[in-house]
């Protein structure tokens, strides 16, 4: 091979190797450094994960009640009797706005509107 050509060939090579080994390190941010004075936190944020809901179900026929969020994942299951009240304390994450209730061939959509909800089938 020509003196040129392996001149060439070996100048591009470290180029490509000292482009490729080249990483910006980054300064690590200890857990340390940081202090819960540091944190932005609104005034009217509650730590709260979970809410409780007291939700009162009545229905006309005995049967089944499975109360889930809106992917079909079971929060509580209750049997309503027949024209009896049933109230339950429901606990949904708190970003939960929604819920379903199956009942017999129902399907309802209930809207969390509030911490005390009815619904009469």
């Amino acid at each position: 091979m020509n003196s040129k050509i392996k001149l060439s060939v070996l100048t591009l090579l470290v180029m490509i190797l000292g482009f490729t080994s080249c990483k910006k390190e980054l300064s690590p941010v200890s857990p340390e450094d940081i202090t819960i004075q540091d944190l932005q936190i609104s005034a009217d944020f509650d730590w709260k994960t979970t809410r409780d809901i007291q939700l009162t179900l009545t229905g006309d026929t005995d049967g089944l009640v499975e109360v889930t969020n809106l992917e079909g994942v079971p929060f509580q299951k209750v049997f309503l009797t027949a024209n009896e009240t049933c109230i339950m304390k429901l606990t949904v994450p708190s970003y939960t706005t929604s819920v379903k209730l199956k009942y017999l061939d129902q399907d309802i959509k209930l809207e969390l509107t509030g911490n005390s909800i009815s619904y009469q089938f």
